[in-house]
């Protein structure tokens, strides 16, 4: 069984991605608005939703998505899926590259603040094969943590979970694993698309100022952070999102 992708609308491809433990599911009311003027392609990543489990080294990931998407598409991806769209980027024909609340690495470093301790990330490992939901459900709490509006963000989040497929456990764990072992830093000057990156003004997981620290290596990377967003700025401010996201897409279209 190859990706499960959920297709919409006519025009030019644009490529959305989830994050650790969700579907393309979580990109439907985004997805709707952005089919008015795009081919909209929602992917369900390996082990996610409805498609199959697969080995989660970069390689690997990054052939299944060249084989299934088109080339030349606007590419855009939440958290881990946005750690996938970068490597696109870099070793693959993209048209633009939009990142919401995602990094070039997601654990600290004594040269990188800008994340979560590797403790956090193994904590999670350790939990994910014996309490998968439990894991899930504390992974989702630190993702609208500090943001406005969160306790509805979060039953909207649990709700999700519930209606849809569950990810694999070995999928959250080869995600774990992809989040823990990936550094994509020495790569970004090299990415030569259009690139925006979207942050939330309180995201616990990926600080905004990770923004400004991004762009000496990639200068033609555009930032913006959203006031008052935490992980999931595109369901916690949904207009503000999809006028940004619209906003940078027309400059090159």
């Amino acid at each position: 069984m190859n990706l499960f992708v959920k297709e919409q609308g006519e025009g030019k491809p644009l490529i959305l991605l989830h994050g650790f433990g969700f579907n393309g599911e979580i990109w439907n009311d985004i997805a709707v608005r952005l089919a008015q003027n795009w081919h909209v392609y929602q992917v369900d990543l390996p082990g996610h939703g409805r498609s199959a489990m697969c080995e989660y080294s970069l390689p690997i990931l990054m052939e299944k998505l060249a084989v299934a998407l088109p080339q030349e598409a606007v590419w855009v991806g939440w958290s881990m899926g946005g750690l996938l769209a970068m490597a696109m980027a870099r070793w693959h024909p993209v048209r633009a590259l939009v990142l919401v609340s995602s990094s070039p690495r997601f654990v600290r470093a004594e040269d990188w603040p800008y994340a979560m301790t590797s403790a956090v990330l193994q904590l999670f490992a350790d939990q994910v094969q014996s309490d998968t939901l439990g894991t899930l459900q504390r992974f989702l709490a630190l993702q609208v943590k500090g943001g406005e509006d969160a306790r509805p963000q979060l039953r909207a989040l649990k709700t999700l979970l519930k209606e849809t497929p569950s990810p694999q456990a070995e999928a959250l764990q080869g995600g774990l694993h992809l989040l823990q072992n990936t550094d994509l830093r020495s790569e970004l000057s090299l990415i030569g698309c259009p690139a925006l990156l979207c942050l939330g003004e309180r995201d616990m997981l990926v600080p905004a100022a990770m923004g400004k620290v991004c762009q000496q290596w990639w200068p033609n990377l555009q930032t913006v952070c959203i006031k008052g967003a935490a992980h999931v700025p595109f369901l916690s401010h949904p207009q503000i999102f999809i006028e940004l996201l619209e906003g940078f897409l027309n400059e090159f279209t």
